[in-house]
């Protein structure tokens, strides 16, 4: 039976994708429409351009914690054949370790950027979004991929602590 705090972090991922997914679709709709009004009035509609920017971003990003969690990152799997079980277990534990920290890391350099955009004022042309809270939901999904692949890697460890124990 899951956790509690394993069911907590499976709603809330799944409530940043669906987000992500609504993101997705605004996308669509905008692009569409950009288009349909390009042919048919001659001009674009303003600011579009810039939308589908944004919703990019929220689609790309918003979808990772869940994705971490339900452990359906990229991964390449050229040794895995080649090892044992429990050499295998390890390489997986090590691999969801260093995704910590490649994680850490991104998240830490975006902390800098946010701050200037805060500071400065720094907004969207022509949609006069405030640059900074792109660069926060960034920060947002990072953190919350990173609690996601803690989770994992915990409970990776103890799977492979019980095995080796059996």
């Amino acid at each position: 039976m899951p956790s509690k705090l394993g069911r907590a972090l499976a709603i809330g991922s799944r409530c940043l994708t669906i987000l992500g997914v609504l993101a997705l679709a605004v996308m669509m709709v905008a692009t569409v429409a950009d288009v349909v009004m390009r042919n048919l009035g001659g001009t674009p509609l303003r600011g579009v351009v810039e939308l589908v920017e944004i919703t990019m971003l929220l689609a790309a990003f918003l979808g990772l914690p869940e994705a971490f969690l339900r452990r359906e990152e990229i991964v390449v799997d050229l040794i895995d054949a080649l090892l044992p079980a429990g050499a295998l277990r390890v390489v997986k534990v090590v691999g969801q370790a260093v995704t910590m920290g490649v994680g850490w890391l991104i998240g830490y350099h975006v902390v800098t950027p946010m701050l200037d955009a805060y500071r400065f004022g720094d907004i969207k042309f022509e949609l006069g979004m405030p640059i900074y809270l792109l660069h926060a939901v960034v920060l947002l999904c990072f953190g919350a991929s990173l609690v996601t692949t803690a989770f994992v890697l915990v409970n990776s460890w103890r799977g492979a602590a019980e095995q080796a124990r059996s």
